[in-house]
């Protein structure tokens, strides 16, 4: 019989007695298990373990265990059959045709084969539950966004795009603008563009032979580039500097505060006003007379000063938007002016 002494024992207490009896692999024995083993194995080694303390209570309560006795042959073909857990008595005609049925297999082995089971279970890669696919999604999304303003701290577009806005947001910085499209139109249609060479044809890229044109730069040499150039300087640049600086109301504007802020070197109110009174003295254009019958009515520029009209008519189309474009520059720089000189105040 199972020594009830041991049943009594939580698996605690088991592991340790059975560390204490040397049992092989007790960690990872179930209870039932345990308590089998431990109990062979005291049952077998008395000699050794009868003389701890540990285990006094465990032969006081079974006994010594009985020794297996070899049968004699005159007993008639009976066997007695002493074991360490029960004692039974077969007949040797039935212990030979006595198999163990698949039941009783299976209930033997229960313990073990369910731990067996449990281990290879565990071992088997279960797919990702959804709140692990999303954690490892977000930490993928995190990775790509710290790399993502690393490589944009790296590019400096941030800053440029400060520097820009820093420097464009002046008075000085709208009137280079508006001076640099003029200059662009006029320069794009006074220079002819003539046919320089063709490009290459690609047949693996589908890319055929087209005609390049580049500017004619031997009239960089005559007065059909410098006359319009010359005179759009002078009305638009150059003579309006020059009244607008002797004529700067900034500097009597600020003589309260003693400072340089809001003063300029040039006035650019006056340098708007000066350029849009040029404009329309050279530029405005005169209509024609017209035979009768005839809708269409042309406009012209006559001379002024040196330059004939013809050069003066060059400036006035060559400029994006012709006349109204150049009085359009000037009002835009005359708003600008008075609305940067009233945040100033």
């Amino acid at each position: 019989m199972t020594s009830s002494w041991l049943h009594r024992k939580r698996k605690g207490e088991l592991i340790e007695l059975a560390q204490k009896a040397n049992v092989p692999d007790a960690d990872s024995l179930l209870k039932d298990d345990l308590v089998e083993a431990l109990q062979d194995r005291l049952e077998a080694n008395e000699t050794t373990y009868g003389k701890q303390s540990v285990f006094s209570e465990f032969y006081k309560r079974t006994g010594s265990p009985v020794k297996r006795e070899r049968p004699s042959p005159s007993e008639g073909g009976v066997i007695a059959v002493t074991k360490t857990r029960r004692r039974q008595t077969k007949l040797l005609d039935n212990a030979d045709s006595e198999e163990p049925t698949p039941e009783k297999a299976v209930v033997t082995r229960t313990p073990r084969t369910v731990s067996r089971v449990a281990s290879r279970v565990s071992q088997v890669d279960l797919p990702a539950s959804p709140a692990q696919l999303a954690e490892v999604a977000e930490q993928s999304f995190e990775a790509a966004k710290s790399k993502a303003n690393e490589l944009w701290k790296k590019s400096y577009i941030e800053e440029a795009v400060e520097f820009v806005r820093e420097n464009a947001s002046s008075v000085t910085a709208v009137q280079l603008l508006v001076l640099l499209i003029e200059s662009a139109g006029l320069q794009w249609n006074t220079l002819t563009w003539v046919h320089a060479f063709d490009s290459p044809t690609v047949p693996q890229l589908s890319l055929t032979s087209k005609e390049v044109h580049l500017p004619d730069l031997t009239l960089l040499l005559t007065s059909k580039f410098w006359a319009p150039a010359s005179l759009w300087s002078l009305t638009s640049l150059f003579l309006p500097l020059v009244v607008s600086y002797f004529f700067n109301l900034t500097l009597k504007s600020n003589t309260r505060h003693k400072s340089s802020r809001g003063t300029y070197t040039v006035d650019p109110l006056t340098f708007n006003i000066v350029k849009a009174i040029l404009q329309y003295v050279v530029y405005s254009p005169e209509a024609l007379p017209q035979p009768a019958g005839v809708p269409h009515v042309e406009y012209i520029s006559s001379e002024w000063g040196p330059f004939s009209a013809e050069t003066v008519n060059a400036v006035r189309l060559s400029v994006p938007g012709q006349y109204f474009g150049l009085q359009i520059g000037a009002i835009v720089g005359i708003l600008i002016s008075i609305y940067d000189a009233a945040l100033k105040k």
